[in-house]
Parts: structure tokens; sequence; C-alpha cells
């Protein structure tokens, strides 16, 4: 009787490691045909929803990321301030600044906390000049199983002259 009340406690604790880990794994990316089918279509006023279309002051954010500052469409000039939370994996992700394709600036940050908790950070990102009207901010975290990025969160900005 004692071994079948072990064996059952036994299955029990492994079917909840097993459900607490499948509910705490990110998501794969996804496909691109995905991607193409997530797309929502517009509203009356010809809005998709997307981070194209968000004006300065809507939230910025995914699973990884809180983005408090700059946010989209966000006029920048000379120095501007990077900051939000970020949940990844030992505190440690990236962020690039573009121009177009060109990378024109980009470093390793690390939040103030590690994930599961939500840690803040906050950087001074300087803007070039002679640059195009507008900049995007990407950060992400570098997977460490096979060096991807993911968690990708991109922030259209607007360069002031």
């Amino acid at each position: 009787m004692k071994r079948l009340v072990v064996l059952i406690l036994i299955v029990l604790l492994g079917f909840g490691t097993y459900q607490w880990f499948s509910e705490n794994e990110s998501p794969p990316p996804a496909s691109e045909e995905q991607q193409g089918q997530d797309q929502k279509e517009p509203d009356e006023d010809g809005d998709t929803g997307s981070d194209e279309d968000a004006a300065v002051g809507d939230p910025v954010e995914n699973d990884a990321f809180k983005i408090e500052s700059p946010l989209p469409n966000e006029k920048v000039s000379g120095e501007f301030l990077f900051k939000g939370k970020a949940r990844v994996f030992e505190a440690a992700f990236q962020y690039e600044l573009k121009d177009g394709d060109t990378v024109i600036a980009s470093d390793f940050l690390m939040a103030s906390e590690g994930a599961p908790a939500w840690g803040t950070f906050e950087t001074t990102i300087s803007v070039p000049e002679d640059l195009k009207d507008q900049l995007v901010i990407k950060v992400f975290v570098e997977s460490a199983k096979d060096g991807s990025e993911i968690n990708i969160l991109e922030i259209p900005l607007n360069v002031e002259k």
C-alpha cells in the first residue's frame, strides 16, 4: 500500500513539474507564413494596430520588455534616454539603433534583476548628426540555444533637425 501511495505521489509530482515547465517555456518564433496570417485587418481609420501605426504615448511591450522611453514616433536628437523594464535570462540583453539597414549604435545592457522578475534599465544613447528622418531602436535577447535574436521589439523614432 505504501508503495502505491509513493508511486502516485511521484507521478503527480512529475506531471506538475511538466505542466510548470510547459507553461513557462517561451513559444518558438513564428514562421514567415504564420506572421503573415497574424496580421490584423485595418479598422475604419485604416489602423492595423501594428507598432508602425503607433502614436507617441502608446505603450511598447512584449513578453520580455516594457519600454518607457522613448515611445514610438517620439522626436529625438543629440542624446535620448532609453529606459524601461526587462524580464530576461540573467538580466542580459542588447539594443541596436538603426538608420535604415545601418546599425549606428549598439550595446549590451543589464537589467537590475533577471527573469522571472522585471528588472529596470536605463542608458543614454547618442544620435549622430546627418541622419535620415526616421530611426529604429531594436531591443532583443540573443538566444542561448542558437544565438538567434528573440523577443525582438522595434520602436520607430523621428529625428529632430
